[in-house]
């Protein structure tokens, strides 16, 4: 009885404090109470309490602690890990605010992204634009999706956040390990790995760390194995070494056998269209490996974004703002590449296939009225909803938000354009005729890169229809 009436006086109480912060809120409140200090090391337990722009309230136990490289470092405005928790301390699966079933959430802080958009709208492009080359219960989807919300910590408000789902086993539908019923052996299958980190001590000799979670594959190269954690062992990690050893990592040859080059295409595109130059590095990208004791398909590495904060003329530490933006040249996209995409750009059929995508892309999700629109459409929920002002007026790190953000975004959409038209010259598609149609009947036309408009390559043409053949889109009429 008394539990029932405690949560009844909290709901009124979150219904309340929703109320009185502005009537016409159009973003989820979210209020989390802790029982001690957040901290980056240690789960710590506390409540949640969800009343979504419906009015419908949702509340549990939860467990939370800081997370991130860099972000955990951010107390005031603490990026956050979430368990779900039933009454008995067990795991609940809960599809919060309408994002997939899951009993772990992130509560993205984007405390060092001054608009608190770049990679929630990232990912959304990106989800668009590529997917897993195998079905999943997901439709194929390869990255995360969020919801914008307003966070209060212990009563205190923390601005703009975005909840989202993790990269993980279930999305990515990696295979458990499996245990054999006669040895008892447990083999691994599915693999997660994550490319980066801050916590490693010395990152200038190749060894295991953290009792084989960590990597050194070269010096100053770290991988951390997400899945399976539980199974931590030199023999999780025999695809990484392997591609690691003999320059394979180098080797176009030995890339095409063991990714799919396709998904390396499309990240490339993204990183050069997004400007992503902190993904572009020995880190913010995973690598995958559905089932690895299968050959051929199901063992390739899938490559998936991550912290994408950087993108659209955004820095790492915020302090690219008010028209001064990532001046990041192609050049250096080419000369900076990370394995296994270094030797992938060396290759006219890899830079082919990227240019393919972008031609697919850049009239789609990469276009300048699809990107503005995303843009826009955010500040106006932000703007709208009062949560910018009231992050201006109450969060500690008001400062590191632009003021007038509408203006902001007019002149990041600027910077895009830009970005549209140099990702354009690198492929050398000219600005004004790109989208233009080439009319040909099939005894003019090339068939030796030939794709249709979902970007899939194609051995022959066997209805008319339009295609991009040799990087020009093209109408072909009958084909007999």
């Amino acid at each position: 009885m008394k539990k029932t009436l405690l949560i009844a006086v909290f709901t009124f109480f979150a219904l309340f404090m929703a109320a009185i912060d502005g009537a016409a809120a159009s973003l989820p409140q979210i209020r989390i109470t802790c029982q001690g200090v957040i901290n980056p090391d240690d789960y710590i337990p506390g409540t949640i309490n969800v009343t979504d722009v419906d009015g419908s309230v949702w509340n549990c136990n939860i467990e939370l602690r800081r997370r991130g490289s860099t972000a955990k470092y951010y107390t005031v405005k603490p990026a956050l890990n979430i368990k779900l928790r039933d009454a008995g301390g067990e795991e609940l699966d809960h599809n919060l605010l309408g994002l997939r079933t899951a009993s772990s959430f992130i509560l993205d802080a984007m405390a060092i992204d001054r608009i608190n958009m770049r990679n929630r709208i990232c990912f959304d492009i990106w989800n668009e634009f590529s997917r897993l080359p195998y079905d999943t219960d997901f439709d194929g989807r390869n990255g995360t999706v969020g919801r914008y919300v307003e966070v209060y910590i212990d009563g205190s408000y923390k601005g703009i956040y975005c909840l989202t789902d993790k990269i993980n086993r279930k999305l990515l539908d990696l295979k458990k390990p499996e245990t054999d019923a006669a040895t008892g052996e447990t083999k691994i299958r599915g693999l997660l790995y994550k490319n980066g980190t801050s916590d490693v001590i010395d990152e200038s000799k190749v060894t295991f760390l953290d009792d084989y979670l960590l990597y050194v594959a070269s010096p100053g190269d770290v991988w951390e194995l997400h899945e399976p954690e539980e199974l931590a062992s030199h023999k999780a990690w025999e695809p990484i070494i392997d591609f690691y050893a003999d320059g394979n990592c180098d080797n176009y040859e030995y890339i095409k056998e063991h990714f799919w080059v396709e998904n390396l295409a499309d990240f490339a595109v993204h990183v050069l269209a997004m400007s992503l130059s902190d993904n572009w590095k020995r880190k913010n990208k995973y690598f995958s490996i559905q089932n690895v004791t299968k050959s051929g398909d199901k063992s390739r590495f899938v490559v998936t974004p991550w912290d994408m904060d950087t993108s659209l003329g955004g820095y790492y530490d915020g302090s690219f703002y008010n028209g001064n933006y990532s001046d990041w040249k192609t050049e250096t996209f080419l000369a900076n590449a990370p394995v296994p995409f270094a030797a992938c750009i060396k290759e006219p059929e890899f830079v082919e296939l990227m240019k393919q995508r972008w031609l697919v892309g850049r009239d789609g999700p990469y276009s300048i009225p699809a990107v503005s629109d995303k843009l826009r459409e955010t500040a106006a929920l932000f703007i709208e909803s009062g949560a910018w002002q009231r992050t201006l007026e109450k969060q500690p790190l008001g400062e590191e938000i632009v003021t007038d953000l509408e203006k902001e975004i007019e002149m990041i959409i600027d910077w895009y354009k830009e970005r549209h038209a140099i990702v354009d010259g690198f492929f050398g598609i000219p600005n004004d005729d790109a989208q233009v149609p080439t009319l040909t009947d099939s005894a003019e036309r090339k068939e030796d890169m030939i794709f249709n408009m979902q970007g899939i390559r194609l051995k022959s043409i066997n209805s008319p229809g339009i295609y991009i053949i040799n990087g020009k889109k093209t109408f072909v009429g009958a084909t007999n």
